[in-house]
């Protein structure tokens, strides 16, 4: 009895605004989970593409990077961010750090859109990717996959 009073009175205070609660950022607010993996996303008829993250057990690219995440999608964040974003002296090295941090949120800025400095799914759409040829050599230009 004492549950359903608890859950109740719970309720209650959240209909009212007694309780504050607040939503996730605005980067992640539609995240799958953290990023594990690079996907590749053709934008050409003739098979040019960009590399971004994305869900592995999902397959989406709706999916979120934060400091303390390491790996390939980190790698390509960070190249996305260095060669099209505004961060031209960050290392790629891997790991979403305090630099990689204060890269993502300035081009966040540089784009418009909530600047928390988490990547996610506002971020993706924002950010420009760089281009590779089908062979997978980079061919200079970045693009906007919205």
């Amino acid at each position: 009895m004492r549950r359903i009073f608890v859950t109740a009175a719970v309720t209650a205070a959240l209909v009212t605004g007694g309780i504050g609660v607040t939503a996730g950022t605005a980067s992640a607010a539609e995240s799958v989970g953290w990023c594990d993996g690079t996907k590749a996303v053709q934008v050409t008829s003739a098979g040019d593409y960009v590399r971004q993250p994305y869900h592995k057990a999902t397959g989406s690219r709706n999916c979120t990077l934060a400091e303390g995440a390491e790996g390939g999608a980190v790698v390509t964040l960070q190249t996305a961010l260095k060669s099209c974003n505004f961060a031209s002296n960050l290392v790629i090295d891997g790991d979403f750090g305090a630099n990689t941090e204060k890269a993502v949120s300035y081009a966040q800025h540089r784009r418009g859109i909530r600047q928390d400095g988490i990547y996610g799914p506002n971020s993706r759409q924002a950010f420009t990717w760089p281009t590779y040829w089908s062979s997978g050599k980079p061919k200079g230009k970045c693009v906007n996959t919205n």
